[in-house]
């Protein structure tokens, strides 16, 4: 093989710096590339750059055709590197045929400096972008390590601004986008700040140059407004515009603008301002604009009064208008409404003219003040410095002085009334001291003092009132009732209403009469004859007498009438309720108490408390508990079947317990042992249980007792059996006899749409149920009931007609009446006369005929819907209280 002679020289295309261009303090790796393996290159033999760390790339033997070595940092170009071209001697340097290199050959490699760091050279916002230019092209952040707005600070008017995320780098126009929170306005005062996070350079998350030089801190920067201004400065109505006195300030927004242009109107500047109180324009002396502030300030006329209502109007002029700084007028505008906040300074005058001036009716004068705002309700001592003057010989004091702040008087009680043919004068001097209260309004300026000021004398014309609500409504204590009017005089003591135009109501209770009636001021005190036992519930009525003694004031102005007034018994109910009896009728199981008032329907006991027994072929539960009046009503979660027989239990919760058997008063009743109760359940019929729909068993309708005093299912006597007539019902009943308690069976025969006991011709009427019931406990004392109420419901051909019934009983229970309550409560015998009926022998059988209307105050739906509900008795009243014609009602009952 012949010798190499080839000298080893340099590959410029295998050589390079990293980085191209070093930046501050930055070292450079210089790759050289040889065309053949050399070796031994050292430090020395780089022409005049300064180097370290040489090393060769894959050698072998110490020869390598790629040599690496690295350039020291830079602060400065005190060595004069800055684009020096890189050489390399090769006259020491031998290849693998020991051949040598020339002394000074180029790399093709240039030592580039970049010691300038990038500055920001210009700012601008429009809006919510920030954009900052700099010195010089930045290197674009990567993926992974983004710039972020760490280092940026913002503030608008001296207000650090909120920067959103997301930071944008635009390396072809070396630009750094900020996004801002809050768009900024136009002529607002912008300021940046960069800071770098940390001393020397970070490579990653700041601001940097090609050379990955950091940016330096810069504080302070100043970013040209470029926001331009593209709305209207805009009146603000919430808060509204304010006038104080004569000052009326107006605030404006403006979107885009911080200031309103300082030019200043003339004249009202197109402003209008109105007083809605006093139908009135108010002019506009001057108009002056605050552009900082964005308000504008009227000077009017005359000051605005405490309360009075403002409006406001703004019609633009031709020059001059309100406007911002780039010139865009503000809105016209109509009937603003202003806030008045003008303190009221003025105090309240006593108004003397003949109308509305000081006025006496009786003991009461009342005094009227005109005041922009209303009186003080301040609480007047005594006489509060008013004094009355009177010709008559008999002196008046003012006793009490009472403010109606709204109606802006104060009214005086005198200690006697006046007279209609007195002269009267009223003063008032304002009392004195640290406690004193006086005249005034609720802005505390005291009313002035004033002498003599005549005083009309006005005749009372209004009757006595009397006062239902309130403490001085009627009350009961024991045997004084007392009741208390309202009245310009004093009621009349010498005219007194009689005991017997009063009529007290106590239902269920002892019978109560008026014995004696006192009038004394402004109260009637009647005497009772009996003492009201606590939780008693009083009803009082007042017929006027046809006389001249009944409730009247001294200018013999009467008092109404009235009726069923309910009057506050102040005795304590002590007395717990005190069972009765109890009965059962199918599925429900009614208790019957005695008391003073009426059970408590709100708070009923509990069905766990009742326990139900009996010897039918099932248990009996309680599934309800309802309470009416004086009556518990149990629903049973089955039917009991005539004949069974029923116990009852009631275990009384604990006193502390809220629900029970208990009063209005919440007397717990107490617990009941094992208590008989009375089966009303009627007996089946065992086949046909109700052919005539009439709601009465077959069974029963076929026992009917007639006219000839014997067993023949036609209890009417018509010829035609009982049980095919819708219009006729007869049942079962069970009668008790007063004097031996011993009970029997009866019949009874109920005819609907009678004439003398027969059922009208063509007649449509029907009954549908047909039952005997317990009696109430309110049953009056002296009238008994051997078969107890007789409750039916029938159906009428026409709605709110008047239905004639017939009731065949048996003789022997010496009925002498058929007894309803009428809408007040009391007991009435709707077979006698006044109620256009009568009672007929027939045969041996007694015949009951009365009338019903539907919806009248018999009929207990109270409703006219064609339907008749009637709960009745056929019942005796002794001859003594009866007589021969019961037509006048007493204490309950007719008598």
């Amino acid at each position: 093989m012949p010798d190499n002679t080839t000298i080893p020289t340099i590959d410029p295309s295998g050589c390079s710096i990293d980085p191209p261009i070093v930046g501050i303090g930055q070292t450079a790796t210089v790759t050289i590339k040889f065309t053949t393996p050399v070796k031994e290159l050292t430090p020395a033999k780089i022409i005049h750059f300064p180097v370290i760390n040489v090393s060769a790339i894959h050698p072998t033997d110490g020869y390598s055709d790629t040599w690496q070595f690295t350039a020291p940092g830079q602060t400065d170009n005190s060595l004069g590197l800055n684009h020096s071209a890189i050489k390399v001697d090769l006259s020491n340097m031998v290849d693998q045929f020991n051949n040598h290199g020339e002394s000074s050959v180029p790399t093709g490699l240039t030592y580039t400096l970049d010691l300038d760091r990038p500055r920001i050279s210009s700012a601008t916002v429009n809006g919510n972008k920030l954009e900052l230019t700099w010195s010089e092209t930045l290197k674009l952040p990567d993926d992974k390590n983004p710039l972020t707005k760490t280092p940026f600070t913002v503030f608008v008017d001296g207000k650090e601004q909120g920067i959103a995320d997301g930071v944008v780098v635009d390396p072809t126009k070396n630009t750094v986008t900020l996004t801002l929170n809050t768009p900024v306005l136009q002529q607002q005062v912008v300021k940046v700040n960069y800071t770098d996070p940390k001393a020397g350079d970070d490579k990653t998350g700041v601001i940097q140059d090609l050379a990955g030089n950091d940016a330096d801190t810069a504080l302070e920067n100043s970013v040209t407004n470029n926001t331009p201004d593209i709305k209207a400065p805009v009146l603000i109505t919430s808060p509204k515009p304010t006038v104080n006195g004569n000052t009326l300030v107006l605030h404006y927004s403006d979107e885009d603008s911080v200031r309103l242009h300082e030019d200043t109107p003339t004249g009202n500047g197109g402003f209008a301002v109105s007083s809605d109180t006093k139908k009135e324009s108010i002019p506009v002396n001057s108009v002056t604009v605050n552009a900082a502030d964005k308000t504008v300030t009227l000077t009017l006329s005359r000051p605005a009064d405490y309360l009075e209502t403002v409006t406001v109007s703004y019609t633009a002029p031709g020059d001059h208008m309100v406007r911002d700084a780039a010139d865009h007028g503000a809105a016209d505008f109509t009937s603003q409404s202003v806030d008045n906040v003008t303190k009221d300074t003025t105090p309240p005058t006593l108004i003397t003219d003949d109308k509305h001036g000081p006025k006496v009716t009786g003991d009461q004068l009342t005094l009227s003040y005109e005041d922009q705002s209303h009186l003080n309700g301040i609480d007047l001592r005594d006489g509060a410095g008013f004094t009355v003057a009177t010709k008559d010989p008999t002196a008046i004091t003012v006793s009490k002085a009472v403010v109606n702040p709204a109606d802006k008087t104060v009214t005086l009680t005198l200690s006697r009334l006046v007279a209609d043919t007195e002269t009267l004068t009223v003063s008032y001097t304002k009392p004195t001291g640290n406690d004193a209260a006086v005249v005034q309004d609720v802005a505390t300026n005291p009313a002035a003092n004033f002498t003599d000021k005549p005083v009309t004398v006005e005749k009372d014309t209004s009757p006595p009132s009397l006062i239902t609500e309130g403490v001085y409504a009627p009350t009961v204590n024991g045997k004084q009732l007392v009741l208390t009017y309202t009245d310009a005089n004093l009621l009349d003591g010498q005219h007194i209403a009689p005991a017997s135009a009063f009529a007290v109501d106590s239902s269920g209770n002892d019978a109560i009469t008026v014995s004696k009636v006192t009038v004394t001021g402004r109260t009637v005190t009647l005497e009772l004859d009996r003492e009201v036992a606590g939780g008693e519930v009083l009803g009082l009525s007042y017929n006027q007498p046809a006389t001249d003694d009944r409730i009247q004031d001294t200018g013999s102005h009467d008092a109404p009438g009235f009726a069923n007034q309910a009057v506050t018994n102040k005795i304590a109910d002590t007395t717990p309720p005190v069972f009765e009896s109890a009965t059962v009728n199918g599925s429900t199981l009614t208790l019957s108490y005695t008391d003073a008032g009426y059970l408590n329907a709100e708070r009923p006991a509990p069905t766990s408390a009742f326990g139900v027994s009996s010897n039918g072929p099932a248990d009996v539960h309680v599934s309800k508990v309802s309470i009416m009046d004086r009556t518990v009503t149990l629903t049973l979660d089955r039917e009991v079947a005539s004949g069974e027989v029923v116990k009852l239990t009631y275990t009384a919760p604990a006193s502390s317990d809220p629900l029970a058997i208990q009063d209005a008063s919440s007397n717990h009743a107490i617990s009941l042992a094992s208590t008989d109760v009375k089966n009303f359940t009627p007996a089946p019929h065992p086949n046909v249980p109700n052919t005539d729909s009439d709601g009465v068993p077959v069974s029963q309708e076929d026992q009917a007792v007639g006219p000839t005093g014997v067993v023949t299912g036609d209890g009417n006597g018509d010829g035609i059996a009982d049980s095919l007539q819708a219009a006729v019902g007869s049942i079962s009943v069970t009668t008790t006899n007063a004097e031996t308690s011993s009970d029997s069976s009866t019949s009874l025969t109920l005819v609907a749409d009678s004439q003398d006991g027969d059922v009208s011709a063509n007649s449509k009427a029907s009954i549908t149920s047909l039952e005997q019931k317990a009696t109430p406990p309110d049953l009056p004392q002296a009238l008994e009931t051997p078969i107890e109420l007789t409750s039916f419901q029938a159906t009428l051909e026409t709605t709110g007609s008047s239905e004639s019934f017939s009731l065949f009983v048996d003789p022997a229970t010496q009925s002498n009446g058929y007894w309803m309550q009428d809408s007040t409560g009391t007991w009435v015998n709707l077979t006698s006369e006044p109620y256009g009926g009568k009672m007929v022998a027939e045969g041996e059988r007694l015949r009951l005929d009365f009338s019903i209307t539907d919806g009248g105050q018999f009929d207990a739906d109270g409703k006219a819907d064609g339907v008749i509900t009637a709960p009745g008795a056929a019942g005796h009243m002794p001859l003594s209280i009866v007589g021969q014609a019961p037509d006048l009602a007493q204490d309950g009952f007719w008598f």
